[in-house]
Order: structure tokens, then sequence, then C-alpha cells
């Protein structure tokens, strides 16, 4: 075999595990939603869209600042490549030693932050939604909530980075199953509790689930094999090189989390229940974005990363471009279905128990315009890895930054002037800005990133999404008949609008069999040749 050929060989070879790592990750981001869809379900039925269950989601906001500003959301993205760095050259006991001073030193850090914002939340909650000052019963729950959440993030911490760690080592089935379990401790802990706590009750399954799944799992997996000895380094060699690859993601800002603040932000100005129907047709948008763009995403970092300390930045331009070209496809379809069947989705999801028709109806309306960005959302968080991969945490710092400061007035102005749609809208634009400065500038800056198979890629899933989509909006119209919606008739849409949404879709894959699903359709068709 010539050196060309096994080349090619070797590149197939990592898109293959690749591509399977990404199906596995898919599979359980997909599980995940889905009981993340049930829990959000149970709280609607529970607890309608009310003062209750928008401080509910509000108790998130301060949590998750301090999680950004510490990067325990991005331990994948700055972990990886330094622990990887040593592992490939052989240099085990320096990963580890790596992996105790950041878990010892930024442990440490957390733990402190923690014991100040749980003391100072009182003082922070009406300044993040000043909607909520004339409800002093619902600023109290917002308070006491988000005291409760607040140490999870220890857990998250700890457990993202034990899970890094698994991940260089192309062992994904923690990271699959942890989700699983933390939405499962907060649906049990908000059922089990209800008749005590009432929605607090869910706030204590955050905790509990984020010990036992996000922590607990990652741990077991790599009870044999973790190396830790506390190590209080700050000055270490190896975690300054860290902490200078985490700056940009901890004093920087993006769209991708900010979005969210700045949602509840305008939101608390609005009518009770206005940060749950954001909440709850943002997450159902987000579902779609996280089987398709964070799986991808995920799988794709320890890949990338090992090209670029191999030092094939071809390899590395082509094989992030092909993935870009199978994510904008995949996402141009998700994103098609969820517009054409975004009201019977929304009522069979949430309309139930104290959830309205109404406020389905204004939930349904809003992701429509969510949905519309769901390909902004995954390329860009896929794309984004190619510089992650490459070490670079600073270019996508600045450039995040200024997106976020452009974006910023955008959501002021479309709040005022069109209320919720607006602010929905905002994400959406922003977001696709923010997708397409990501592109531009990780090529334009001398990556190796061909744009061609992008563009073909999203033009080929734009016109599958139509002809999918299309008939599918119509069925589901016919299908509906019925004012004021009801169930049935919305399950009979949601049936007859999914029926031929699938059939379509299954009718052009065998047809046309698009390159971008070649992964999957090859090896179904392995499996199906073998049987």
């Amino acid at each position: 075999m010539s050196d060309e050929s096994l080349k090619d060989e070797q590149q197939k070879s990592v898109g293959r595990r690749m591509g399977i790592a990404a199906l596995i990750l898919s599979v359980s981001i997909l599980l995940s939603r889905v009981l993340g869809f049930l829990r959000e379900a149970i709280i609607a039925h529970l607890h309608g869209a009310s003062a209750a269950t928008d401080a509910y989601y509000a108790a998130f906001t301060v949590p998750d600042l301090m999680n950004y500003f510490l990067a325990g959301g991005t331990l994948s993205i700055t972990f990886i490549p330094l622990f990887s760095a040593h592992m490939s050259k052989g240099d085990e006991a320096g990963g580890w030693r790596l992996f105790s001073t950041v878990a010892t030193t930024m442990g440490a850090m957390l733990i402190v932050f923690t014991v100040l914002l749980t003391i100072f939340t009182p003082e922070l909650i009406p300044h993040l939604f000043p909607g909520f000052s004339g409800n002093a019963e619902q600023l109290a729950l917002t308070v006491r909530m988000t005291r409760i959440v607040l140490p999870a993030q220890l857990a998250f911490y700890l457990g993202g980075l034990i899970s890094a760690t698994l991940f260089v080592r192309e062992t994904f089935w923690p990271s699959a199953i942890s989700p699983l379990i933390y939405n499962l401790g907060i649906i049990l802990g908000g059922v089990a509790l209800a008749p005590w706590l009432g929605i607090e009750g869910f706030s204590v399954g955050v905790l509990v689930g984020a010990v036992l799944g996000p922590l607990g799992v990652p741990l077991w997996a790599a009870r044999k094999d973790i190396q830790f000895k506390f190590r209080f380094a700050p000055r270490d060699p190896d975690f300054r090189k860290f902490v200078w690859v985490t700056i940009p993601l901890m004093l920087g800002v993006s769209l991708v989390t900010v979005d969210e603040w700045l949602l509840r932000y305008f939101g608390s100005m609005h009518n009770e229940g206005a940060i749950s129907w954001l909440n709850n047709s943002r997450k159902l948008m987000m579902f779609g974005f996280a089987v398709i763009g964070q799986a991808a995403g995920q799988a794709a970092l320890p890949y990338l990363t090992r090209l670029y300390h191999q030092g094939k930045a071809i390899e590395l331009g082509d094989m992030l471009s092909n993935s870009l070209r199978r994510v904008a496809f995949v996402s141009m379809v998700a994103a098609a279905g969820l517009v054409a069947l975004a009201q019977p989705i929304v009522f069979v999801v949430f309309r139930r128990g104290a959830y309205s028709a109404t406020d389905a109806q204004m939930t349904s309306t809003l992701l429509v315009i969510f949905a519309l960005g769901l390909t902004a959302w995954a390329v860009q968080t896929l794309a984004v890895r190619g510089f992650y991969a490459c070490e670079d945490t600073w270019t996508p710092m600045v450039l995040g930054s200024i997106v976020t400061v452009v974006s910023a007035p955008l959501y002021w102005f479309l709040n005022g002037q069109y209320g919720l749609p607006g602010l929905a809208a905002s994400t959406t634009i922003g977001m696709s800005v923010n997708a397409v400065a990501t592109l531009v500038v990780f090529r334009t800056r001398g990556g190796h990133l061909p744009v061609a198979p992008i563009a073909k890629g999203a033009i080929r899933g734009l016109a599958f999404a139509l002809a999918c989509g299309v008939p599918a909006w119509f069925a589901a119209g016919f299908a509906t008949g019925i004012e004021p919606p009801d169930m049935a008739s919305q399950l009979l849409a949601l049936v007859a609008g999914g029926g031929v949404f699938g059939l379509i879709a299954a009718i052009l894959v065998v047809v046309v069999r698009p390159e971008e699903l070649e992964v999957v359709v090859g090896k179904i068709a392995r499996r199906l040749k073998r049987r």
C-alpha cells in the first residue's frame, strides 16, 4: 500500500471512529433531552407558566454565571488538548499531574465562589431580574432555589474534568449516561418532594442528580485509571498554561451563553410566565441543536486535537469541513421539522395540567422563530472547535465578545418593538452572525478549511428540508381543523405531519443517498447485508 493510500485509509478510519462517537453521543443526548422534556412537561403540568416557574428557571442564572466564569462548562475545550498532548507523547504521569493540579486548584476556587455567592444571592437576584422586584415572594423563592442549585456546580466541574480524561482515551459511554441520571434525579426530586417543597423539590433534584450523574458516573468509570493526588500548585507551569488557555473563556463573553441570560433578563419585564415560554420554546430548539451540533462538537474535538498535535493541519481542516457539511445538512432538516410541527409538538409536550392553551400557543410561536436559527447554532458550535483543537481560545473569545456586544442592543431594540417574538428573533439573528463570523475568521487566519463542501451541504440540506417540511406543514394544518386547538387534534396533527415528513425523508434518503448521511446509511446497509 502506497503512503498516500495509507494516509487516506488512516484518515477514513479516524473519520469513522469520530462518526461512531458522534452517533453514540447523539443517541445519549437524544435520550437525555427526551427525559429533559419529560421533566419540563411535569413542571408545566404541576405549576404551569407562572411566577413560580419563572423563579425556578431564573434560579439557574447565578450558578450558570459561576460555571461560565470558572470555565466549568468548557473543560472539554481547555483541558482535553493539554491532557492529550501529554498522552500523545507517552507522558502519562505528566497528564495526571496536570489533572491533579487543575482539580485541586480550580476546585478550591469553586468552593470559595460557591460560599460567597450563596451569601450574596439576595443582593444579586434583584439586579439580574428587575421584573421580579414587585413580587417579594417570587424574589425569595428565586433566592432559595439558587442557593440549592449552586453547590451542584462543583459536581459538574469535577465530573467534567474526569470525563475529559475519558474522552482522550476514546471512552464516551460515561458522558452518554451521566445526563440521563441527572435528569432522572431532577424528575424524582420534583415529584417526590412536591407535597412538601412544591417547585423547590426540582432544585433539590438538580443537586442530587448532579452528584449521582455528572460526577458519580465518570468517577466510577475512571476508578481504576484515575491518578489523583491533592496538589494545590497555582504556579505549576502546566497549570499556568491551562489558565492562559482558559482565561479567554473566563473573561470573554459568548452569545452561546449570554443569550439565555439576556432572554431571562428581558423576559422578567413581561407578564408572568414569559420566562417559562421563552425557556420551553428555546429548549425544544436546543434539543435539535444538542443532538446534532453539540454531539458533533464533543466527538470531533479529541480527533481534531490529535491531528493538530501530529502536525496534520490539512487533514484537520478537511475533517472539520466534512463534519460541518454533515451538520449543516442535518440541522437544516431538523429545523424544517420544528417549524412545520411547532404547534402540535408544543401541545403534546406541554399542554396539560396548569399549562394552558394560551401558554402553548405562545410557546409554539416562539419555537418557530428559534428554530430558524438551529443551523447557525450547530455550525458555530462545531466550527469553533477548530480553534480549540489548535489551543487557540483567544481568537474565539475576542470574536465572541465582539458579536455579543454588537448583538446586545438588538435584544433591547427588538424586545421593545416586538416583545417576546422580538427577543426570539434576536437569538436567531445574533447566532447567524456568530456562525458566519467564526467560519470567516478561521479561514482568513490561515486555517485550512474548504468552504465549498460546507456550502453544498447547506444547500442540499435546505432543498431536503423544504421537500419534507412544506408537505408536513400542510398535512399538520389539514389534520388540525379545530379552534381553539385541543389535545386530540394536535396529536393527530403531529402524527399526520410527522408521518408525511418521515415518509418523504425516507424516500429521499433511499433515492438520493445524500453524502452527508453516508456514515449512518453505510453502517445500516452493511449490517443489513451481513444479515
